[in-house]
């Protein structure tokens, strides 16, 4: 377990190790969320994903959090 300081402008260092195990460098953004007291850091790729399955060409993306999905049902539902 790493332990981080927030400074007085609110703001962290990620530790150069955790950095380099997700890829991150000084472009990469990320999400954040609070999920049972805790604060969550997701990295958010651009990346997309081609696979083939069954003859069907498909995908995989990541959405940045969860309204983003939920605002997309409702687009569509309609």
């Amino acid at each position: 377990m790493e332990v981080i300081t927030v400074t007085k402008n609110g703001q962290i260092t990620l530790p150069e190790n955790l950095r380099q195990q997700l890829r991150l460098n000084e472009e990469s953004k990320l999400s954040l969320k609070i999920e049972a007291g805790s604060l969550i850091l997701t990295p958010i790729t651009e990346d997309v994903e081609l696979l083939e399955e069954d003859g069907i060409l498909t995908f995989s993306a990541t959405l940045t959090a969860d309204e983003d999905i939920n605002t997309l049902i409702e687009k569509l539902r309609y």
